[in-house]
């Protein structure tokens, strides 16, 4: 038996139907430009780690479950990889960032370093308000811990 491979953007896009990020624009579009930065950083990205940049907030935002992925046919590599890109509830931000560079878990240190770049983007920072303290505090001190993992 032969199991299409799903369309993930597509899914991407259902599962995240209707939502908006902090500016007001289509969540979709975060989801585009986390697996854009992560295709250009890395250009030899597997399709498993495009897959979760597409999907890395589809457990933490979306009504999707491991098992709805998977049945889907997203592989499990892919949803691997979201899970433990997904923060678990409770935990301190930097302490489970600190558990993911200590992982050296190259796909999910990739995933979370192209989602982190466009936390930090310039031009996103600008149109939030108090979002630089939000990069000073949490995302730029996260990309040097998240960037250790892969030296």
């Amino acid at each position: 038996m032969t199991v299409n491979k799903p369309d993930i953007p597509a899914l991407a896009e259902r599962l995240h139907a209707g939502q908006t990020d902090k500016a007001g624009a289509p969540y979709i579009t975060h989801l585009a430009r986390v697996a854009g930065i992560l295709q250009r950083r890395w250009p030899d990205a597997t399709p498993d780690e495009v897959a979760a940049a597409w999907l890395h907030d589809s457990l933490e935002d979306t009504e999707a479950t491991e098992a709805s992925l998977r049945t889907a046919g997203v592989t499990p590599e892919t949803i691997r990889i979201v899970r433990a890109v997904t923060r678990p509830d409770g935990s301190d931000y930097l302490d489970w960032i600190g558990t993911l560079a200590s992982s050296r878990d190259v796909s999910i240190l990739r995933v979370k370093l192209a989602d982190n770049e466009d936390n930090r983007d310039p031009i996103r920072v600008a149109a939030l308000p108090g979002a630089a303290e939000r990069v000073a505090t949490r995302y730029e001190p996260a990309r040097i811990i998240l960037e250790s993992g892969l030296a």
